[in-house]
C-alpha cells in the first residue's frame, strides 16, 4: 500500500480541537477549521475503513462514529432514542441462464434463444398466460396476462419504473421488448450479472420480469408492439431466476431544535453521503478506494457544521437536521429511503443543502447546482457578498452533459418538492479510484466552503419567509419528475 496519513482507529476518534461552545455566528463559523477537517477526513478515509462500501461493517462503523460525534455535540437523536435510521436492502443479481425461459405459443412463436432473453434482477419465478401489449401509462392488462411493453433502449429506466404498476394491474409477468444491438444487450447482461442493491425486501416484485430483444419476437407481435395494439393471439410461458440476499444499512441523523416557537416546526436539512465504493481492482498495488473527496469531504463538513451550530448560545429560529446517508454510490438508496420514510415532515422541510465532493480542483470556486431553481440562489449570493473573508465564488453547473443533478442525494429531496442547493467541486483523475486519498484534499478550501454553508444555513433558518421555487423549475423537477 502507498504511504498515507496515519490517524487513530475510527472507533477511538474524537475531535482534536476541543473547541468549547461560543456564542455568535462568527464564533460558530470559526469552529470549522482545516485541521479539524484533516482529522475527520483522515479517519473516514483511512485504509482501515476499506472504502466504506454499502453494505459493509466499515460503513456501519462510520455511521456509529458520526452518531457518537452528534451525541458529543448535544444534538438530539432523530429516530426515537437513536441517531441511526435503519433501512432494508435487497442484494440481487440475474441468476443462472439455465433457469431462464421464454416460450411463445402462437403464429411464428417458439422458444426464444437465451442470447436474446435476460432476467431482470428482482423478478423471479414462472408464469404463463395470454400475451397482452401494454404502453407506459396506458390501460392495465387483463388479469392473468403476461404483459409485454416496447421500451426504447435509451429509455429503459422508464420501462423498469413501469413494472410495479403493471404487476399491480393484474399481470402475472412482464416482458420488456427492446431494440438492442449485440454489444448493447451483452453490456446489459454483464451489468445484471453483477450484484445490484435496491431499497426494500426481496418480495418487491415477486413475479417474472425479463428483457427480450424485439428482433427475436414473431413478426406480427413486433407490429402489435409498434402500434401499441392489444392481442390475445399468443400465449407465453416466462421463467426467470434471480438471486437475493437481505441486507441492512443506516443513515445517521441528529438535529437541533429551533429557537422560535412559531418556526421550530420547520427544518433546514444538511446532507452528505458517508459511503464510497469499497475495495476494487488494484492500481499500483493499492486496492482500497478510500473516497477522501467522495464523500468523506462532505461527511466531515456535516460533522463540522453540526459542531458549529451546536456551539451557538442561541440556535437559529428554524430547526436544523444533520444527515449522513448511505447507499449513494449504489443508487441514492439511503436518501431514497428517507424521502419515503422521513423523520421530519418533508412539507415542513424548507431547504436541503447537500455536500458531495468539495475537496479538490479549484481553490476558490464551488459549483452550486440548483441555484437557479429557487430563491435559495439569491440567498446564496447575498451570503457571499456578506462574507468576503471566505474568498469564494460560486458558479452554475459547467458539466450539464454529466447529469450531476440526478447523481447525488439532493435529488430525492428535490423530487419531493424541497428546494435544494448541491455544493460540488467536480470530479478528477482520482474519482472512484484508489488515489482519492486524504493527502490530496485542499483543506483550507474545504473549510471555507463549509463555513459558507454554515452562514447560508443560518440565514435560511432565521429568515422570515421560507425559500420559494421558481415556478418553471417546480413544474420540471417536481411535477415533471425531471432535473435541470
Amino acid at each position: 500500500m502507498k504511504r498515507k496519513l496515519w490517524v487513530p482507529l475510527l472507533a477511538l476518534a474524537a475531535s482534536p480541537a476541543g473547541i468549547s461552545a461560543q456564542a455568535g455566528t462568527g464564533a460558530g463559523a470559526a469552529t470549522i477549521t482545516a485541521d479539524d477537517l484533516r482529522f475527520r477526513i483522515g479517519a473516514l478515509a483511512h485504509d482501515s475503513m476499506r472504502g466504506r462500501a454499502t453494505p459493509s461493517p466499515e460503513l456501519n462503523k462510520a455511521a456509529r462514529h458520526i452518531a457518537r460525534r452528534f451525541e458529543e455535540f448535544g444534538l438530539q437523536p432523530a429516530d426515537g432514542d437513536s441517531y441511526l435510521q435503519e433501512y432494508p436492502l435487497t442484494a440481487s443479481r440475474a441468476g443462472s441462464p439455465g433457469r431462464q425461459l421464454l416460450e411463445i405459443d402462437g403464429p411464428g412463436g417458439g422458444t426464444i434463444d437465451i442470447s436474446d432473453y435476460l432476467s431482470v434482477p428482482g423478478g423471479r419465478g414462472q408464469a404463463a398466460g395470454p400475451l397482452a401489449v401494454v404502453t407506459p401509462g396506458g390501460a392495465d392488462p387483463p388479469s392473468g396476462a403476461v404483459a409485454i411493453m416496447r421500451v426504447p433502449s435509451d429509455d429503459m429506466r422508464r420501462g423498469l419504473e413501469s413494472v410495479r404498476g403493471i404487476l399491480d394491474g393484474g399481470a402475472v409477468a412482464v416482458l420488456l421488448a427492446i431494440d438492442a444491438a449485440d454489444d448493447y444487450f451483452d453490456g446489459i447482461r454483464r451489468f445484471y450479472a453483477r450484484e445490484r442493491l435496491s431499497v426494500g425486501m426481496p418480495e418487491e416484485l415477486g413475479a417474472p420480469v425479463a428483457l427480450v430483444r424485439t428482433h427475436a419476437l414473431p413478426e406480427a407481435l413486433r407490429a402489435a408492439l409498434a402500434s401499441g395494439a392489444g392481442t390475445n393471439v399468443w400465449e407465453a410461458t416466462v421463467r426467470t431466476h434471480s438471486e437475493f440476499r437481505e441486507e441492512r444499512a443506516y443513515n445517521t441523523i441528529g438535529w437541533i431544535e429551533g429557537s422560535d416557537p412559531d418556526l421550530r416546526g420547520e427544518f433546514v436539512v444538511f446532507t452528505a453521503h458517508m459511503d464510497h465504493v469499497g475495495v476494487g481492482r488494484p492500481v499500483d498495488g493499492d486496492s482500497i478506494y478510500n473516497g477522501a473527496d467522495d464523500d468523506a469531504s462532505g461527511t466531515a463538513a456535516i460533522i463540522e457544521l453540526a459542531q458549529a451550530f451546536a456551539s451557538l448560545e442561541t440556535p437559529p429560529r428554524r430547526s436544523l437536521v444533520f444527515m449522513t446517508v448511505s447507499g449513494e454510490e449504489r443508487g441514492l438508496l439511503g436518501s431514497a429511503w428517507y424521502a419515503e420514510n422521513p423523520l421530519f415532515p418533508l412539507g415542513a422541510t424548507v431547504a436541503n443543502l447537500n455536500i458531495d465532493m468539495i475537496g479538490r480542483n479549484w481553490r476558490d470556486t464551488v459549483v452550486a447546482i440548483g441555484a437557479d431553481e429557487s430563491t435559495l440562489g439569491t440567498t446564496l449570493r447575498q451570503t457571499l457578498r456578506d462574507h468576503p473573508e471566505l474568498g469564494l465564488e460560486t458558479i452554475d453547473d459547467p458539466w450539464p452533459e454529466e447529469n450531476f443533478y440526478f447523481r447525488s442525494d439532493h435529488y430525492n429531496f428535490a423530487r419531493k418538492g424541497v428546494p435544494i442547493l448541491f455544493f460540488f467541486t467536480g470530479t478528477h483523475e482520482d474519482y472512484h479510484g484508489p488515489n482519492d486519498e486524504p493527502d490530496r484534499i485542499l483543506y483550507d478550501k474545504t473549510a471555507r466552503i463549509a463555513r459558507l454553508i454554515f452562514h447560508l444555513g443560518h440565514r435560511i433558518a432565521d429568515a422570515e419567509e421560507r425559500p420559494e421555487w421558481d415556478p418553471a423549475a417546480y413544474r420540471r423537477v417536481v411535477e415533471g419528475g425531471g432535473g435541470s
